[in-house]
């Protein structure tokens, strides 16, 4: 048989290889930054998409570092990286977390970038922050204390200003001509206790009427002269059926906040019981 059929031959004889299929390969799945930062059209590469602030965490830990951005509470921060967590496991895993030095790192580097981002520094805002804590709000309203009508009235009879006087004895007269038209008596104008009345004077101590207490008024200032501070505090004015109120920005929050920045807080609470105590509760002697 010649060499050529015998090749071919032996060809067609061989067994076919078996084709494999083809490896699947599981897409790597994105962590949450990155997929919301792709929604926004920036570039798909992982080094563009992922703030260096939390480049090489993990997903939690990645979350985590944006959350506690937001107010510096670990804790909270863990719930919201981690939702269901229990409050108790996000308060001391929220404390492992901020105890890494890579997670340090990426915090310090998020607040950078935000500085970076606003041109805002930790500065100005401790400066607004501090105003607030600080601001005296009697530079934009005040409870006062006044004389009451009777305090400096002669005999401690109704005290007028002098305007209110001159109106009552002006009305009197009007009346007093009407009557003289029509033949009735005239009346005599009654001075009570005289004029004079001022409401910014203190309380008579002797006074029968208030017994030395005087009058309460809520007074409000005019916004265009006070100081950068109580500008600060000052959130706006809201009219109410019960007339004019002023809103202020919370002093405690911004004293929270403040106390956060110089680390004052301790959010280990320790509980200890007295050896005795603990005897006592137990019943035992020894």
């Amino acid at each position: 048989m010649p060499a050529k059929k015998i090749a071919a031959k032996a060809r067609s004889a061989a067994p076919k290889p078996v084709k494999k299929p083809a490896a699947k390969v599981k897409p790597v799945k994105k962590t949450a930054i990155a997929q919301k930062l792709s929604k926004t059209g920036a570039p798909k590469s992982p080094e563009a998409v992922v703030p260096a602030s939390v480049a090489g965490l993990s997903e939690l830990e990645a979350r985590f570092v944006q959350e506690y951005l937001v107010d510096l509470n670990g804790t909270q921060a863990y719930l919201r990286a981690k939702p269901g967590a229990k409050e108790t496991t996000a308060r001391t895993e929220s404390s492992k977390l901020l105890a890494k030095p890579n997670i340090q790192a990426s915090v310090t580097k998020g607040k950078a970038e935000r500085s970076e981002r606003t041109g805002i520094t930790a500065d100005i805002a401790i400066k607004e922050a501090w105003a607030i804590m600080t601001a005296d709000p009697r530079e934009l309203m005040e409870h006062r204390i006044g004389c009451c009508r009777f305090c400096w009235g002669k005999g401690f009879l109704y005290q007028r200003t002098q305007a209110e006087f001159d109106r009552a004895e002006a009305e009197l007269a009007k009346v007093n001509e009407a009557a003289i038209e029509s033949g009735k008596p005239v009346k005599d104008f009654d001075p009570l206790g005289g004029v004079g009345y001022d409401k910014r004077r203190s309380p008579n101590p002797e006074c029968p009427e208030c017994a030395g207490e005087g009058e309460g008024r809520t007074v409000f200032k005019d916004t265009r002269n006070i100081s950068p501070a109580a500008a600060s505090l000052f959130a706006g004015v809201k009219d109410t059926k019960e007339g004019l109120e002023i809103k202020l920005h919370s002093k405690d929050s911004a004293m929270d906040k403040v106390f956060r920045h110089l680390g004052l807080y301790n959010d280990k609470i320790q509980l200890t019981m007295p050896t005795v105590l603990i005897k006592d509760l137990t019943g035992r002697k020894d």
